[in-house]
């Protein structure tokens, strides 16, 4: 790769990419489990999605770094 980012954004960036595949599979999900594959079901799962990434983006950067503590109490660091 050509461009990469400054190590810096690493948690922003996590959080926009985990963020968006979450609020895409879980919204895709609850709708379908909801209506099915209705005629509409395309709209309410861009509506669904728009609502919660700003939601995710959020809790992930919240809770990511506790989650790592907490993971740092439970698994060894890589052997180098």
């Amino acid at each position: 790769m050509k461009y990469k980012f400054s190590n810096r954004y690493r948690t922003v960036i996590f959080a926009l990419i985990m963020s968006l595949s979450t609020a895409l599979i879980v919204s895709g999900t609850i709708i379908y489990l909801h209506t099915g594959l209705a005629y509409n079901f395309m709209p309410q799962w861009f509506a669904a999605f728009i609502r919660a990434w700003p939601i995710a983006f959020a809790a992930i950067l919240v809770i990511a770094p506790a989650v790592n503590k907490l993971l740092d109490l439970f698994v060894e660091p890589a052997k180098q």
